[in-house]
């Protein structure tokens, strides 16, 4: 299995929320809130980590430290990843915007699917983020192939390898990266809002809150072509 070096930046998208909120805003007096915060610090594993880190990186301002580069690897998906299941935790990230969009409005299409959730504008922000680490290359791997195989080829795996290059079904003609190392992260940011306007049975647009303030078909992102061009 052939380990590649690769250094780029990836992106991915995540639920967004204005402005954002404490989890307990709202729910609870306000002279109870520090009680509970310790409460969530003894019990939370991201935050657990968070101070197990702290020690070893020792900036408060450490990539490692970002909610968006550890939280990925403390809540785990029950359902598993495209090449693990649940035990082993990934971040899967995107070659580009457009394959990002393509992975998220499938997964998101899924989601709200099975939950029969009515019609909604869901919030979306694409983050971006540098990578650097060996990879190994899965390219050749068919987008097709059934679920317990993949996993099964992903146990072997080199020691060595941070993480896994692979052809996402969304848009196979693009890249997607699977990290398993939290410290082959560096600083996320956030790019592009979007909203995906969810009809009740499918998402059937996509609205960027870009200077632009475009709106994008949902079956365009799977095209090899650019669907982001202006």
């Amino acid at each position: 299995m052939e380990l590649v070096d690769i250094e780029c930046e990836l992106y991915r998208l995540i639920p967004s929320r204005f402005p954002p909120v404490s989890v307990f805003d709202g729910l609870v007096a306000n002279d109870r809130l520090d009680q509970l915060a310790e409460i969530e610090a003894r019990t939370n594993p991201r935050l657990q980590s968070d101070e197990r880190l702290r020690v070893l990186y020792g900036d408060s301002g450490s990539p490692q430290l970002q909610n968006w580069n550890l939280a990925p690897f403390k809540y785990l998906n029950p359902e598993g990843s495209r090449f693990f299941p649940p035990t082993r935790p990934a971040l899967e990230l995107s070659d580009n915007q457009q394959t990002a969009l393509a992975v998220a409005v499938a997964r998101r299409e899924g989601f709200l699917r099975r939950t029969s959730e009515a019609a909604l504008g869901l919030d979306m922000r694409m983050l971006k983020t540098p990578v650097v680490g060996k990879f190994a290359d899965m390219s050749e791997v068919s987008p097709d192939l059934e679920r317990e195989k993949r996993w099964e080829i992903a146990r072997d795996l080199p020691e060595a390898a941070d993480g896994i290059i692979y052809c996402p079904p969304e848009r196979p003609s693009h890249r997607c990266y699977a990290v398993l190392q939290g410290d082959r992260l560096g600083r996320t940011i956030q790019t592009v809002h979007y909203r995906f306007a969810w009809d009740g049975s499918r998402i059937s647009a996509v609205y960027a809150f870009d200077e632009v303030g475009r709106r994008l078909r949902p079956e365009d992102l799977s095209s090899p072509d650019d669907a982001l061009a202006a």
